[in-house]
């Protein structure tokens, strides 16, 4: 395992993501396994496409509008029939849905049940991550999220109109704001096979995305996830002793924070056409091929409570 990552190093200071008397430090004990890795991307546009790019990236800014908390089980007929009040659609794309995973709709008896069940439990999941949400200042959503596309800008306005993006509207109980494309500048990769580095991933994504001139680096300050409270740990040891088994951890999941939704869109695009063969892109996301078998890409982070959702543990 040494001997490979020390390879992958050589290959990250000939790409320039190491300085040239960077080493390895070699410690005892089993790497961390399960962590959540952050990456920095940027754009260094080369040419006269620069300006043609630029036009046609502003111009899908004006039309794409973006979703989540959507039901498990939507479709793609109801966003129609539901968005289209706005204004004529392009096409709408759903991510993240998980039929496999859905016993079906439970009746009136079943749902009693099961809050039953919650309440005799006393601090249920359900309620736990209730809180840890409030803690966050952020709501409780599911992991189906889907992609709208607008045929006019007279429509992508409405769709994101204070109404809109602040109250949103209501889908069979799931409140649904949109989201401007501007706000999102951060990728997702989860299902990252195992026994693949940490290292290994940053040398991967970098390798896939120079030759489009977009740089990704891990990011100095926040990299890598250690598995339990990164707050204390930073502040008991420092950045430096937080950084120096980043090399040897196997991640779970990363993000590549982009400066824009431009950058983040391109990149999107040159990953989904590098897996759009896989029969699987259409329901759970788009396949990253050069990292592995099932890894996918999306725009949200799957929250920790998605698997209750997929089965139904969790309703709205």
């Amino acid at each position: 395992q040494q001997d490979s990552i020390a390879e992958t190093l050589l290959e990250l200071k000939r790409m320039g993501l190491r300085n040239k008397d960077y080493k390895l430090e070699i410690k005892k004990g089993r790497p961390k396994k399960g962590v959540h890795l952050r990456f920095t991307a940027i754009r260094i546009d080369e040419g006269n496409d620069a300006a043609y790019e630029s036009e046609n990236e502003n111009q899908l800014d004006q039309h794409l509008v973006f979703v989540n908390n959507l039901p498990i089980d939507v479709t793609e007929e109801e966003i129609y029939d539901i968005y289209s009040r706005c204004g004529p659609l392009e096409s709408v794309q759903l991510f993240n849905l998980r039929p496999d995973l859905d016993p079906g709709r439970l009746s009136k008896k079943q749902m009693k049940n099961r809050r039953r069940k919650h309440i005799m439990n006393g601090a249920s999941s359900a309620s736990a991550v209730d809180n840890y949400a409030q803690q966050r200042n952020t709501r409780p959503r599911t992991p189906v999220y889907g992609m709208i596309t607008f045929k006019t800008a007279k429509g992508y306005k409405l769709a994101t109109s204070p109404e809109m993006s602040i109250f949103g509207c209501v889908i069979r109980r799931h409140p649904v704001m949109s989201i401007k494309p501007q706000k999102l500048t951060t990728l997702y990769v989860e299902n990252i096979p195992p026994n693949l580095f940490s290292m290994e991933v940053e040398y991967k994504l970098a390798k896939f995305l120079q030759p489009h001139h977009i740089h990704v680096s891990l990011d100095g300050m926040r990299g890598v996830g250690r598995g339990f409270d990164e707050r204390r740990y930073y502040f008991a040891n420092g950045i430096n002793a937080k950084e120096k088994y980043q090399e040897f951890s196997e991640p779970a999941s990363c993000e590549l924070k982009f400066e824009d939704f431009n950058t983040a869109m391109a990149a999107y695009q040159l990953i989904k056409e590098e897996g759009a063969n896989d029969e699987e892109e259409n329901a759970n996301g788009n396949i990253v091929d050069f990292l592995g078998n099932g890894c996918q890409l999306h725009w949200f982070r799957t929250p920790a409570d998605g698997m209750q959702f997929w089965t139904r543990e969790r309703t709205f």
